[in-house]
């Protein structure tokens, strides 16, 4: 099971108000990604002391989220269940794996004690929230001679990413959640010509396909060589069972990828990896 902490130095008092807290993003990103961790076999980490983190200089996260502030806000009302496990175990101090006698730095600075060290000794990711010490990416920690690179999470989109590297979800699900909202929807792609004839090596071969199909309009879709975006003459009913005029796009010379177009999505319904079907129409 994956370990991810909450790296509690990321709330210093740097928001000047509640209010830049919540209606600034900072908590909306926060409670998005929290959602998709919970969603996934991962195993969430906080510091005892984590509900005393300062939000601003004089409110805490325990005061902001649970206190009589919260009812001010429909924000916090709306994901307060979500975030209710900021508050709840596991905490990494109660099986700690990293030595305090050690000298953990972080620009510079000591972080022995803290979650950044903890994560150097586990899988060596963080969640942080807006911060200017701690932007999205990967985290340089240094103990003694040894430098630990930590990814670190802020939104939920770095989470899918993370996720995908390091299997915790499956390629079908980062597709599903990655392209939501776009071009591409995959909710009724066969599960037997979907996402199952896919290796791990020709995933990024898939995913740069997709990733061109919703960087162009319609109309460039309609006009690039490569996607040969075009409809199919579906003369043997493969699938009759849908009302709608069927199209296929190109993923490589030989991969193609099937579905049809309603109101500006395209909703996948099978990969050609034999070009057989491709073949008959």
């Amino acid at each position: 099971m994956t370990e991810i902490l909450i790296n509690e130095l990321s709330l210093s008092g740097q928001f000047v108000s509640v209010d830049e807290f919540i209606t600034g993003g900072a908590l909306l990103d926060f409670a998005a990604l929290l959602k998709e961790i919970n969603n996934t076999d991962v195993l969430l980490y906080k510091k005892y002391d984590f509900f005393g983190s300062k939000i601003t200089k004089n409110m805490s996260i325990h005061d902001v989220l649970v206190g009589a502030i919260s009812r001010q806000f429909d924000e916090i009302r709306k994901f307060k269940t979500g975030l209710a496990c900021l508050f709840e175990n596991p905490y990494w101090e109660d099986d700690q794996k990293h030595n305090v006698n050690y000298a953990y730095r972080y620009k510079g600075n000591c972080v022995s004690g803290q979650s950044l060290a903890e994560a150097c000794e586990r899988d060596k990711i963080v969640i942080s929230f807006m911060h200017p010490d701690f932007p999205s990416g990967n985290l340089v920690v240094i103990r003694e001679e040894t430098e630990f690179l930590l990814d670190n999470l802020l939104k939920e989109e770095d989470y899918f990413e993370i996720a995908r590297n390091r299997n915790i979800i499956s390629f079908k699900d980062y597709c599903i959640k990655r392209f939501i909202g776009g071009k591409l929807d995959f909710s009724r792609i066969s599960k037997k010509e979907g996402f199952s004839l896919i290796t791990r090596k020709e995933e990024n071969l898939f995913l740069d396909g997709f990733r061109k199909f919703v960087s162009l309009s319609w109309t460039e879709i309609g006009k690039d060589e490569g996607l040969d975006y075009k409809e199919y003459n579906d003369r043997k009913g493969h699938f009759k069972s849908f009302n709608s005029k069927i199209h296929k796009f190109r993923i490589s010379r030989k991969y193609r990828c099937f579905g049809y177009e309603e109101h500006g999505i395209f909703h996948v319904l099978l990969f050609d990896l034999t070009h057989d079907l491709s073949d008959e129409g």
